[in-house]
């Protein structure tokens, strides 16, 4: 029996959920029609049609399809599987490749043909509705309203039309939030920083835009861009439309944000909705300039050896570096962590890469253990497959033993029972995923052997990585292989002033612990060939 699988989408939050409820209805009385067999439905909600990479129900089904689950992948129109030129080519291609047809209510069997042609017209339509859309914001901009999202300070008017429509992109001042607005600005002329105004209102328990918690960022903005607190010119009474548009990665499918021309950007004066006099604003735009250029700073940074792993221990936040130094970022920029320590950046690398070689090269003993109990690991895991090969193979022998037996009575005989035949299919089924386990066990099989120079090879490689990362040739390979190694990297108060604690989570801790004292690991090397990585290890340096 032909074993289809439903796939429904509606496109965003504008659109009733019941959409997907009516395409999967329609399609399940397609099925009936057709004595078709629903194996399962796969639905995106409120995902846009322009990339297949961000919707976990298209994904889904394309993996039962490359699993031979199913048969046939049926849908109300071929816009529901993607509007992207290049993904329904994709999809198409994909699902022929697996044998499964590709049908839809409207269009009915798809062929290249519909994918050349509706390819091409959906793409054009998600092109035309975009400019369509555009063009309606610019018009509700140029009369004083909202051309999408809300700006801090200010709130959304709920009302209706004389029509019995609800007014779109109307704003009035927030009192509570516009006081936080005149404050910002004030305290910045007062010398205060963006940290400290953050790290205030935090304190004060004042939520940011986004309800959250505030931060620097939030308040001093780009100047480019002309976001941030600081730099919002609404709060003149001048609303600027169009400054960035957003376009989709063609590789992660997520929007990236492109800033406009000038003159693109589209200006209105909605003095009803200012805040902030033009002297405050000016003095604000004057004390930026002392410090960022308007093309902000183009200077490529050297990326640290462990930048984004480290941690702070008191409350867990990312550290960020600043003259050279480690410290926590959410004191930094939120005032919502007490801790005071930091590390130089020098230090830090030296502790871990210092600690690296002295236990990795230096200790000929562990070295030797290492190699053994890698070899040990290499062994057990070989025969257990083989194990599990052998008992396959037994399961496998057995099947044919009663394919034979079954296919036996049908020849002698002049009619054969339905149980025989049902029986028969069933056992034939059964060989198909027991060779298909057994050629998975052949194919995972490691093929790895320890070769006879390991350690002196192993003792080059580790003296040499120190070398190159200072290498720009060479560091970015190096740089990737020991963050690979590394979860994070803890720093904490040290019992000493002024010495932090540095602890290392991942699998190089398990690897330095092991070497620091290998009599006392237990269970062997699994974290060494655990999954498809290592197991979480903590190690202090």
């Amino acid at each position: 029996m032909t074993r289809v699988a439903i796939y429904a989408r509606y496109s965003s939050d504008l659109q009733s959920a019941a959409s997907i409820e009516d395409q999967v209805r329609l399609c399940r009385e397609r099925i009936a029609r057709e004595t078709w067999l629903l194996s399962d439905t796969f639905a995106d909600h409120a995902v846009s049609g322009g990339s297949m990479r961000t919707r976990p129900g298209l994904l889904a089904l394309m993996a039962a399809a490359r699993g031979g689950e199913v048969d046939v992948v049926l849908s109300e129109a071929l816009d529901r599987l993607s509007r992207d030129q290049e993904d329904i080519a994709g999809i198409f291609k994909r699902l022929s490749h697996s044998g499964v047809r590709l049908i839809t209510l409207s269009e009915g069997e798809i062929s290249e043909l519909h994918i050349g042609l509706k390819g091409t017209m959906n793409a054009l339509y998600l092109k035309d509705l975009a400019q369509k859309t555009r063009r309606g914001l610019r018009g509700r901009v140029e009369a004083g309203r909202s051309g999408g999202g809300n700006s801090y300070g200010y709130r959304v008017v709920r009302r209706l039309l004389a029509n019995g429509a609800p007014a779109t992109g109307e704003r009035e001042i927030d009192p509570s939030e516009a006081r936080v607005v005149r404050r910002i600005f004030s305290e910045y002329i007062s010398g205060l920083s963006p940290r400290q105004i953050a790290a205030r209102l935090n304190a004060e328990g004042i939520a940011g835009p986004r309800g959250g918690t505030w931060t620097a960022s939030t308040i001093h903005g780009s100047r480019k861009r002309r976001n941030g607190i600081l730099n919002n010119e609404l709060y003149l009474g001048r609303m600027v439309w169009n400054r960035q548009r957003f376009v989709k990665d063609p590789d992660s499918g997520k929007r990236v944000s492109r800033l406009n021309p000038r003159e693109d950007w589209v200006t209105t004066e909605v003095p009803a909705l200012r805040l902030i006099d033009d002297d405050t604003f000016a003095r604000v735009q004057d004390l930026k300039s002392r410090f960022t250029g308007w093309a902000g700073n183009k200077r490529q940074v050297k990326k640290r050896l462990f930048t984004g792993l480290v941690t702070c221990s008191r409350c867990g936040g990312t550290m960020t570096t600043n003259r050279d130094r480690y410290y926590c970022g959410a004191r930094r920029e939120r005032g919502t962590c007490g801790a005071t320590h930091g590390i130089a950046v020098a230090e830090l690398e030296a502790r871990v890469l210092g600690g690296l070689t002295r236990l990795l090269v230096g200790n000929e003993a562990a070295l030797m253990a290492f190699v053994d109990e890698f070899q040990r690991e290499l062994e057990r895991l070989t025969a257990e497959r083989r194990g599990a090969g052998q008992d396959l193979r037994r399961q496998l022998a057995e099947v044919d033993r009663g394919i034979s037996r079954c296919m036996e009575f049908i020849v002698s005989g002049d009619d054969t029972p339905g149980a025989v035949r049902g029986k028969l299919t069933e056992l034939e089924a059964r060989k198909a995923r027991l060779t298909a386990e057994l050629a998975g066990i052949e194919r995972a099989a490691p093929k790895v052997t320890i070769h006879p120079n390991l350690p002196d090879l192993y003792r080059r490689r580790v003296t040499a990585l120190a070398t190159l990362l200072e290498d720009e040739a060479g560091r970015a390979e190096a740089v990737a292989a020991l963050r690979g190694l590394v979860e994070r990297i803890e720093v904490g108060v040290g019992e000493t002033r002024g010495r932090c604690t540095v602890t290392i989570h991942g699998g190089l801790a398990g690897v330095l612990a092991f070497c620091a004292d290998p009599g006392q690991s237990s269970g062997g090397t699994e974290f060494l060939v655990a999954g498809a990585g290592f197991e979480p290890a903590a190690f202090r340096l």
